[in-house]
Order: C-alpha cells, then structure tokens, then sequence
C-alpha cells in the first residue's frame, strides 16, 4: 500500500542483479577458478616488414590449453595517416565480417589429425554428443585480448583458446597474415607435453 507520494517499487525490483549464478561454457572460455600450469614456449612464428607474431608458451588448465600470442607491429616509412590506418588494420581484424583473402588467418593441427580454424571471436562450441555428453572433437576461439602502443609501435596480445585439452601428438599452430606481409608460416608445440600439466592445475580458491 502506498504512503507518501511515490509509489512501492513492483516486486523484483531492488534485488541483486548479480545474484543469478554463473554458468561456464567450457568451449568459450578457460575456467574462472583454476591456477593454470605455465607451459613455456617462447620463440617466433612469423615476421613481415614491420611485423613480428610471437608465440609465448601457454596456461594449461583442467580441460583445455590457452595459446598465449603477441604480435607487434612498427612504424615503419609510414606517414603520420598511414601509421594510423595501419593500426587500425592490425588492432581491428577480427570484427567478425571481414573475409578478404587478406586477412589474419589463424589455425591448428592436433596430434589425431584434426583441423581447427579460426576466422573470428564468435566460433561455436565444442559439437557434444548428446546421447553420451562427451565432446566429439576439439574446438578453438579467441579469448581476452588488448594491446598498447604510441607514436612508433603497437603490440596486441591474444590468446587462443583450444578445448578439451590436445592428444598426443604434434600441436602445430599455423598463421597468414598477407596485409602485413606474412605467409603461411607455423609452429609446432608438443601436444602431449602440454596436456600432461594439467595434472599440475590447482584450484584457485583452495
């Protein structure tokens, strides 16, 4: 019943909006509530003109690997509207829509055999079988992201996140990037190696 001037607040209204819980899906991102294990990788994938694309190593979780990635970009020859078109190449490839044949292409070959591609932020999940719920092959897709730069560099820094974790085998990690210079060039980590440190993984909250 009403009081004063304003009326009661309709019920729901007021409540936590924070207070749904959270529900993970596996495929899309690594878990919130692990200390990963730190596979260590460090070495150059490919090099253009005015490009480096370097491989860090990567956080090995419980059900699947996070491909840690930087990519650096310089200056160069360019002018001052040159320089700022380039950067906005380099920081914007992933908008979802683009498909020139230009483009930053990213890709994996497991151990099995299987063939992962990845052409935007929005892959699907991992196919399940819905009458055993197990997945049914591996899947990949873009996780966090940022990068910083000024007047002369620009570095980006991406992750790719590949889950359930890879198979014995040969984990080869394969990139093109044609607009800045850069063939098809890859490689190749030890997929086996990787997913045995998962078994170092601990919970974050004890």
């Amino acid at each position: 019943m009403t009081h004063g001037f304003f009326p009661d607040d309709p019920p729901g209204e007021g409540e936590d909006p924070f207070a749904q819980s959270y529900e993970r899906v596996p495929s899309f991102e690594p878990p919130r509530d692990e200390v990963p294990a730190l596979f260590a990788a460090p070495e150059v994938i490919a090099r253009g003109d005015d490009l480096v694309i370097a491989i860090l190593g990567a956080r090995v979780h419980s059900d699947g690997v996070e491909i840690l990635i930087e990519r650096h970009l310089r200056r160069g020859s360019r002018d001052a509207r040159e320089w700022q078109l380039a950067q906005m190449d380099f920081t914007g490839h992933l908008g979802g829509g683009d498909r020139s044949p230009d483009r930053l292409r990213w890709g994996l070959v497991l151990g099995n055999g299987e063939r992962l591609f990845l052409d935007d932020r929005f892959a699907p999940p991992s196919p399940v079988d819905p009458a055993t719920d197990d997945v049914v092959r591996h899947s990949v897709r873009m996780t966090g992201g940022g990068g910083s730069g000024g007047g002369e560099t620009y570095t980006m820094h991406d992750g790719l996140w590949l889950h359930p974790l890879p198979p014995d085998g040969p984990l080869e990690l394969v990139v093109q990037w044609p607009a800045f210079g850069v063939p098809e060039s890859r490689v190749i980590l030890d997929g086996g190696a990787v997913s045995a440190l998962a078994a170092s993984v601990r919970p974050l909250w004890g």
